[in-house]
């Protein structure tokens, strides 16, 4: 027996291909992210083997699905604030019509709160105050994204809407006379400012200055790519140019501690980097000549009598 459409079999079938398109995405998008995560430190990898590609495949599509899950949630904030953004807009577009002689109506309709937004859009609100906490002046960019992302998210769908219509339209005219009424080369352009408009969506969270950065480096130190505040033993030569060493346990190694693992994992050097008042120090070091500590403290339970 055929499957109706819109069976269950149609919307395995949809979302197997959203699924297979999200993981294209983000491994792209994460592949990107690395990559200009190596520009920024001035680090490439070295000496790869299949495991650490096998390894930076895996790092790059985790991130970026994780970095599509932000822009969603970025997104959703912004719908979130559509009670507020809706009336501002038209109170904006009231005043400019008031003192001009041509009268405009919005480009393009705004999008309302719906049952996603408001899952997401607190997850985003959360993002913004894990990144923007410690410098708020400093991230002002982060604030005003959600609501340049609901304008692009809200232009976005419209513009779908308006190409639904066409192709409808374009059906109807030729079930008809035979003819269709609309260029097929201006539904072409339609669908080109679509794709414009849905790469201004993925694209300008991680371009926006800043919030790439923070996002970058969260994202490393949660793959473990990077680390904070960590102890390293290093064998000489290279312990000999890093600052403020101590006594390691281990044998033909100094210890160092408060120091930052910029990238490791993936080829046959580590890059680190230790701070003083006076001097900042970067050092690749062969991954054969460091061992980085990872000690953590356990919580004993006092038993009550």
């Amino acid at each position: 027996m055929p499957n109706k459409p819109g069976g269950l079999d149609t919307q395995i079938d949809f979302i197997m291909k959203a699924l297979s398109l999200a993981a294209k995405i983000g491994l792209l998008i994460g592949g990107v992210c690395i990559i200009f995560y190596s520009l920024i430190n001035g680090h490439f990898p070295q000496g790869v083997s299949i495991g650490d590609g096998l390894l930076f495949l895996i790092a790059a599509l985790c991130f970026g699905v994780v970095y599509l899950v932000f822009t969603a949630c970025i997104t959703s904030t912004g719908v979130l604030l559509s009670p507020i953004l809706i009336p501002l807009l038209k109170l904006i577009q009231h005043i400019t019509n008031k003192f001009s002689e041509k009268k405009t109506d919005l480009a393009f309709s705004l999008q309302t709160i719906t049952l996603p937004s408001v899952i997401f859009g607190f997850l985003g609100a959360a993002f913004i105050f894990a990144l923007a906490r410690k410098d708020i002046f400093g991230h002002i960019q982060l604030l005003i994204l959600p609501i340049f992302q609901y304008l692009i998210y809200s232009a976005f769908f419209d513009q779908s809407k308006k190409i639904k219509s066409v192709i409808k339209t374009a059906g109807d005219s030729t079930a008809n006379d035979g003819q269709q009424n609309q260029p097929e080369t201006d539904l072409e352009w339609m669908r080109k400012i679509r794709l414009m408009m849905a790469g201004f969506i993925i694209f300008t969270p991680l371009l926006m200055g800043g919030v790439g950065t923070d996002l970058l480096r969260t994202a490393m130190i949660a793959a473990k790519i990077r680390i904070e505040k960590a102890t390293i033993n290093v064998k000489p030569p290279y312990a000999n140019l890093l600052p403020s060493a101590t006594e390691s346990k281990l044998e033909n190694y100094k210890r160092f501690e408060n120091a930052t693992v910029i990238f490791r994992g993936v080829g046959n050097t580590t890059l680190v980097e230790m701070r003083t008042e006076e001097m900042n120090t970067r050092l690749e070091i062969p991954n054969d000549s460091i061992v980085i500590e990872n000690n953590e403290k356990l919580k004993q339970k006092i038993a009550k009598n």
